[in-house]
């Protein structure tokens, strides 16, 4: 993992010393999809962790990042930043990952490090056995929660299309701007990469590269 090379690379630079007191950095992060979402702007979460007692200069952001790969600016320089027995908050546990797996993951990093998480939404606290293990529940129940959203959406658009109701999305894309993420994808751009500079979601990328290549087809 990416962040867990990145800590271990840190010790060879910074020496941790017993009795340090120990500090409180914070990670906030949204992808363009929760922009819009009351509780996930970049702002209102900064807020959150300032009001958790985090400093302003400590807390590393990511805009415009997915939780589906860790390879993010905002988060190397944290991991680079903090030394054993540090804290790191988050608004809450999706921060972390978009799936149950990579947060536990993540955390399980963490921890080997020496380094805790807290989040202010599920009010977990790393510190402890207990707090680990609450950590955990949370990030399932998320995950649990997350596919069957997708179950219901699907199932809904299932059901309307044998109703025989249009339930496509409005095109928010001109077919310029689909070829040029087939293009990007092409040559070896990544998917969240690509969601950046067209500014749009994984699932607009997926979209335009598919409306790109049926119209190549046409040709």
């Amino acid at each position: 993992m990416a962040f867990e090379h990145s800590l271990i690379d840190s010790e060879n630079t910074h020496i941790l010393l017993k009795g340090l007191i120990s500090m409180l950095y914070g990670y906030i992060r949204v992808s363009t999809g929760t922009q819009a979402i009351h509780g996930y702007s970049l702002e209102e979460q900064k807020q959150a962790l300032m009001n958790a007692g985090v400093e302003e200069k400590r807390i590393f952001m990511d805009a415009g990042k997915t939780g589906t790969n860790f390879n993010r600016d905002g988060w190397i320089n944290l991991t680079k930043a903090v030394r054993e027995g540090d804290t790191i908050v988050c608004y809450s546990m999706d921060r972390l990952g978009r799936n149950f797996n990579e947060i536990v993951l993540n955390m399980n990093a963490l921890e080997k490090n020496g380094i805790n998480i807290r989040t202010i939404r599920e009010n977990v606290n790393t510190e402890t056995a207990a707090g680990r293990m609450v950590a955990q529940i949370f990030s399932a129940v998320a995950e649990m929660e997350h596919a069957l959203i997708l179950e219901r959406t699907a199932a809904g658009r299932e059901a309307a299309q044998k109703s025989g109701k249009v339930c496509n999305r409005p095109k928010t894309y001109t077919m310029r701007k689909a070829r040029k993420a087939l293009e990007y994808r092409e040559q070896g751009w990544t998917i969240d990469d690509i969601a950046v500079r067209l500014k749009t979601s994984h699932a607009g990328v997926y979209r335009m590269m598919k409306d790109a290549k049926a119209e190549r087809e046409t040709k």
